[in-house]
C-alpha cells in the first residue's frame, strides 16, 4: 500500500495527536479526506502539493491563544506582529507578501482582503475546528492572491459530528481572562446543531514604547464571539447547512509620531458572516452550492474618546457552484463557477463607496494510475476592474518505490490590486486605478519518504513575480514595480519518535529578493521549528521551539532586526477523564525580540485554565 508523508502525521509536520485521532476514529491515515487542495474532497495521499493539516486537538495540545500562534509553527510560514494580542499581524508564506497568500474560512475568502491582507489576530481561535494549508501556486483553482499558498480555516463540521460540550475558563498574565463554550448536538438522526461562544480580554502592555511620549500606555484586547450552524441530511443524496458567525473586538494601539504627537487609539472591529450550502452526491457525481455574505465594520477612536477618527466597511457576497465526476477509477474531473462582489465604503475619508464583481470559471483533472499521478487545472477570471486573467497549473507524482515519491509542479498565479490600492484618498496616500495585477510563475520539486523509523520530506521551490504592487512614499501612491522579484528556497520536514518523545520539525531556507536584487523587507533567510510532545500517565506535555534569522527592516535599529529564538511549554493534567487542568508558559526564557521594527513582542507570559467536556 502506498504511503507518503501526506499520510496525516507527516503531511502536517506538526503534532503526534494526528495518529491518535486517526486511531480513535478507526480511520487509517491513507483514508484522511481533505478539501482545500483541489476544492473537492479527496484522500490526503493523492494531493500533489505540499499540504498540512491542523486539528482542534492539535490547537488544544499547545494551548494556543491566537490563530497566529498556531500558523507560525507551519512550514514555510513567517509571522510579523505589531506587539501582543490584537495588534496588527501579517503572514508571509515562502517569503511572498502577506496579501499574496489566500485566506479562506470554510472555503470562502475573507472580506478583509478587499482592502488588504487578512489580520489573523482578529479571528477568534475558539471558532476554529481545523486548518488546511497548501503551499505553492493555487490561483488556477482559487483565483487572485493564491501565489504563496492557501490557508483554509474550517469552522463547520458535518452531520456525523458526535454530540459533545466543551467548557473552558482561564486566566493569565496582563490580567488575561477567557471563557469559552462550544457544543455539537444531534437533533434526531439527521440533524446536528453546532454552537460556540467565547470571551477574551487582556490588559496588554506598551507595544511601542516611546520615552517621554507615551509613557504608561497599555495596548490591550477585548473580544467576544459566537457562531451557530445547523446541518441536515435531507436524503442519502442531499445534505445542507445554514450558519452564521460573529465577533466583535476592541483593541488599543499607538499612533504617536513626530507629526501627531502622542496618539492613543482605540480600534473596534465587528464582523458578521451568513452562509448556506447544499451538497448532492449520486454514484460518480458530486455537486455543491454555497451562498455567503460578509460584513465588517471598522472604527478608530483617538485618545480614549468616542470621536471617530476612521470608519469604513467591507462587504462581500459569494456564490460558488462546484461539480465533480469520477469518469474512471483512475480519472476524476471537476469544475465550477464562483462569483464574488466586493465593496469598500470609506465613511470618513474621500474614497466614498467602491465595488467590483469577479467571476471565475475553473476546471481540474486528476489522473492516478499505479505509480504515477498527474493533476492539471486551468482558470479564467473576469473582473469588472481589470478585465480577464487566466492561470494554469500542472503537477505530477511518481513512486520510485513503496516508500519514496518524487513530485513536481509548475503553475502561474496572480494577485489583483485591492480596492484600497485602487481608490484610497487621504493625506498620506492616493490610490491608482490603473494598477495591473501582480503575476507569478511558480515551480516546485519535492521528495517524500516514509519509513517505519520516521518520515521525511524536502521541497525546492522558485517564484518569479512581475508587476509587484508597492507603496511609493514620494508620490505618495501605489505603483507597479518594473522588473521581476525572485524567491527561491528549500523546505525540510521530518517526523520521528525517540522513546516516549515525539518530534516534528521543519527547516526553511530561502532567498527572497526584489527586482533590484535586494532582500525583501522583513523576510528572513532561515527558520527552524520543533514541536516535542509526550504523554506520561495523566500528564500531557508539548514543548515548542522556534528560531528565526535576521531580517531587513527599515524601522529596525540598524535597518534590520536581530535573530531570535523562543520556547513555549504547555502541560495538561487530567484530573478525571473529562476534566483537565492546563498550564502554559509562553516565551519561557523571556526573549527580548521584535518581529516588526519598533514593536516589542510580549515577554514571558503565564496562562492557566480548566477544561471540562461532557
Amino acid at each position: 500500500m502506498k504511503k507518503t508523508l501526506l499520510a496525516l502525521a507527516v503531511t502536517s509536520v506538526y503534532f503526534p495527536s494526528f495518529s491518535i485521532i486517526a486511531a480513535e476514529d478507526n480511520t487509517q491515515a491513507d483514508d484522511v479526506m481533505v478539501v482545500t487542495a483541489n476544492r473537492f474532497e479527496q484522500p490526503v495521499t493523492s494531493v500533489l502539493a505540499p499540504f498540512n493539516i491542523v486539528t482542534r486537538q492539535d490547537i488544544d495540545n499547545i494551548q494556543a491563544k491566537t490563530l497566529t500562534e498556531v500558523i507560525s509553527l507551519l512550514p514555510g510560514v513567517q509571522v510579523t506582529q505589531n506587539g501582543g494580542r490584537g495588534q496588527s499581524s501579517s503572514i508571509f508564506v515562502r517569503g511572498a507578501n502577506s496579501d499574496q497568500v489566500l485566506v479562506l474560512v470554510d472555503g470562502i475568502r475573507m472580506a478583509r482582503s478587499v482592502a488588504g491582507n487578512v489580520d489573523f489576530n482578529q479571528i477568534p481561535l475558539t471558532q476554529v475546528e481545523r486548518i488546511e494549508f497548501t503551499r505553492g501556486a493555487r490561483a488556477a483553482i482559487y483565483g487572485s492572491e493564491a501565489i504563496g499558498g492557501v490557508i483554509n480555516i474550517i469552522t463547520l463540521t458535518g452531520t456525523d459530528t458526535p454530540s459533545k460540550t466543551k467548557l473552558d475558563l482561564g486566566v493569565g498574565s496582563h490580567n488575561y481572562q477567557e471563557a469559552n463554550a462550544s457544543g455539537a448536538y444531534n437533533i434526531g438522526d439527521k440533524t446536528v446543531l453546532q454552537l460556540a461562544a467565547g470571551y477574551e480580554s487582556d490588559d496588554g502592555y506598551n507595544v511601542r514604547p516611546q520615552p517621554g511620549l507615551n509613557d504608561g500606555d497599555k495596548h490591550g484586547f477585548d473580544g467576544r464571539n459566537a457562531s451557530l450552524a445547523l446541518h441536515h441530511q435531507f436524503s442519502d443524496q442531499v445534505s445542507g447547512y445554514v450558519a452564521t458567525r460573529w465577533y466583535k473586538n476592541q483593541y488599543q494601539y499607538d499612533g504617536s509620531s513626530i507629526y501627531t504627537g502622542h496618539q492613543y487609539v482605540r480600534a473596534e472591529t465587528e464582523f458578521n458572516d451568513y452562509s448556506a450550502g447544499l451538497k448532492y452526491a449520486q454514484n460518480s457525481y458530486k455537486s455543491s452550492l454555497i451562498f455567503d455574505y460578509q460584513k465588517q465594520d471598522n472604527f478608530d477612536y483617538v485618545d480614549k474618546t468616542n470621536v471617530v477618527n476612521r470608519q469604513d466597511q467591507y462587504h462581500q457576497r459569494n456564490v460558488q457552484w462546484h461539480n465533480q465526476y469520477q469518469l474512471l477509477s483512475t480519472l476524476s474531473v471537476s469544475g465550477g463557477i464562483d462569483w464574488r462582489q466586493e465593496q469598500w465604503n470609506d465613511l470618513t475619508g474621500f474614497a466614498g463607496n467602491k465595488e467590483r464583481d469577479n467571476t471565475g470559471y475553473y476546471a481540474i483533472g486528476l489522473w492516478d494510475y499505479s505509480l504515477v499521478s498527474i493533476e492539471t487545472s486551468i482558470r479564467l477570471d473576469e473582473n469588472q476592474q481589470y478585465g480577464t486573467h487566466s492561470t494554469y497549473n500542472i503537477a505530477g507524482g511518481w513512486y520510485l518505490n513503496d516508500s519514496i515519491q518524487l513530485r513536481g509542479s509548475y503553475g502561474t498565479a496572480f494577485k489583483a490590486p485591492n480596492l484600497y490600492q485602487l481608490y484610497v484618498k487621504s493625506a498620506w496616500s492616493t490610490g491608482n486605478p490603473n494598477l495591473n495585477p501582480e503575476t507569478s510563475k511558480n515551480i516546485d520539486v519535492s521528495l517524500h519518504a516514509d519509513y517505519d523509523i520516521g518520515s521525511f520530506a524536502v521541497t525546492a521551490y522558485q517564484m518569479r513575480i512581475d508587476d509587484l504592487i508597492a507603496y511609493t512614499g514620494g508620490t505618495p501612491s501605489y505603483q507597479n514595480v518594473a522588473g521581476e522579484s525572485k524567491i527561491k528556497g528549500i523546505e525540510v520536514e521530518a517526523d520521528f519518535d525517540t522513546g516516549f518523545l515525539s518530534h516534528q520539525l521543519n527547516f526553511d531556507f530561502k532567498d527572497p529578493r526584489n527586482s533590484k536584487g535586494q532582500r525583501l523587507d522583513r523576510r528572513e533567510k532561515f527558520s527552524f521549528k520543533w514541536v516535542g510532545t509526550a504523554s506520561i500517565g495523566d500528564l500531557d506535555s508539548a514543548l515548542t521551539y522556534q528560531y528565526h534569522g535576521k531580517r531587513p527592516d527599515q524601522y529596525g535599529p540598524t535597518g534590520e532586526l536581530a535573530a531570535y529564538d523562543t520556547w513555549d511549554l504547555a502541560l495538561t493534567y487530567w484530573l478525571q477523564p473529562k476534566l483537565a487542568l492546563k498550564g502554559r508558559v509562553a516565551n519561557l526564557l523571556n526573549e527580548d525580540y521584535e518581529t516588526a521594527g519598533g514593536y516589542q513582542m510580549p515577554g514571558r507570559t503565564y496562562y492557566t485554565s480548566i477544561n471540562y467536556q461532557f
